[in-house]
């Protein structure tokens, strides 16, 4: 495609006419799915902002464009690119606009589920792993914030676990107290991400992860919500053992 053409068409996705951006939006998510189209470093770099800066597009219907976006982009720029662009949007997800957050977590399982390979994905898996932990464990994050986080860190490690060995345990300790959270939604998740989590555990991790849930469940005074969830995790566990 000439380099002209595209120009206006990044031209059109910065205009103030919100049918003009999705024209614009629409024409880009279709070079992006061409076989043939490879942007040079320059391009990449335009391209990977625009469409960030078009996720956060007050017209739904763009943003939800500048997402579908994604899938084919990760796959046509170079590892550091998608890095950046997931580090990008982690900082929309823990410190952006609460309006901001759930298209952000949409853009992030979306790259998580279509980086083009295994190197790539460990890349971007060591970029975001420390993020989505603070999301999940530091103070004064919201329940929604811990949610958007786990859900992502359950997609990743669904896909991923194995990458992730050298975080394992890190993960392991961000994860089990979050089944005696307050917050129903941060316990349902939190079980589900250890599960997908248990799948790619050593033995010895296991090991520890289960102790530790059977301790907690032995817990006195503990309330039954908290005791259903611990129940909930043993028979998670109990798949994989």
């Amino acid at each position: 495609m000439a380099n002209l053409t595209m120009t206006g068409i990044l031209e059109k996705m910065t205009g103030k006419d919100k049918d003009y951006r999705y024209m614009a939006t629409s024409d880009l998510l279709n070079e992006l799915n061409k076989e043939g189209f490879r942007p040079d470093a320059d391009l990449e770099v335009k391209l990977s902002n625009i469409v960030l800066q078009q996720l956060d597009d007050a017209a739904g219907d763009v943003s939800g464009l500048a997402v579908k976006c994604l899938a084919p982009l990760v796959k046509k720029v170079r590892e550091q690119q998608v890095v950046e662009m997931t580090a990008k949007l982690c900082d929309k997800l823990l410190d952006g606009k609460d309006q901001h957050r759930d298209i952000a977590s949409i853009a992030l399982k979306t790259i998580i589920s279509e980086v083009p390979s295994s190197s790539v994905a460990q890349s971007v898996l060591v970029s975001i792993s420390p993020q989505l932990i603070k999301g999940i464990t530091g103070p004064g994050m919201s329940a929604e914030i811990k949610c958007e986080c786990l859900d992502i860190l359950c997609d990743a490690l669904h896909k991923y676990g194995n990458l992730m060995a050298s975080d394992h345990e890190v993960l392991l300790g961000a994860l089990l107290p979050q089944l005696s959270s307050n917050q129903a939604s941060v316990r349902k998740k939190a079980v589900s991400c250890l599960a997908s989590l248990a799948s790619s555990l050593s033995d010895d991790l296991l090991a520890k992860s289960t102790i530790e849930v059977v301790r907690l469940l032995k817990t006195k005074g503990k309330k039954s919500e908290m005791t259903r969830t611990n129940i909930q995790m043993i028979g998670a566990l109990r798949q994989v053992l």
